[in-house]
């Protein structure tokens, strides 16, 4: 508002002024009254309200970041447990078996680490077991048949 109030009153005392040196004098004179119009904003600046807002941001950005760790570590664990489920029946297909696979996941570490593993479909295969144990380590006693054949 400022500078177009600056404005305005410079182009009409653009017009009223005469040529020459006064003109100078008035043109330089509306220039400083233009840059204290656009650097009086700056001037007055709540440092209070901009260190609040500043601190506002910071948190909101901090709490998105969370959010996106969080939501990247629930994709891993997907990732890894559809493509340990992709392992197991890839390995029961070999031993000429037709189930279907779930694998738990937990975090170890850090880590999604293959926890436990449901299989559906056959009775309990001593080969697939063995497989899934020696294969991701997954201990005898968390693979579980269901539903068997």
């Amino acid at each position: 508002m400022g500078i177009t109030c600056a404005s305005m009153v410079m182009a009409v005392a653009e017009v009223l002024v005469p040529e020459g040196s006064i003109r100078r004098i008035c043109r330089l004179a509306g220039g400083l009254m233009l840059l204290l119009a656009a650097i009086n904003p700056v001037l007055n600046l709540d440092e209070g309200a901009l260190s609040r807002a500043l601190t506002e941001y910071r948190i909101a950005a901090q709490d998105y970041g969370d959010v996106l760790v969080e939501k990247n570590n629930l994709l891993y664990k997907t990732i890894i447990e559809e493509e340990t489920a992709a392992y197991i029946l890839d390995k029961a297909q070999q031993l000429g078996l037709d189930c279907q696979v779930r694998v738990t996941c937990h975090m170890e570490g850090g880590v999604w680490l293959p926890w436990s593993v449901q299989v559906t479909g056959i009775a309990p295969s001593a080969s697939l077991t063995r497989a899934v144990e020696e294969g991701l380590g997954v201990a005898g006693e968390r693979i579980c048949y269901g539903g068997g054949e």
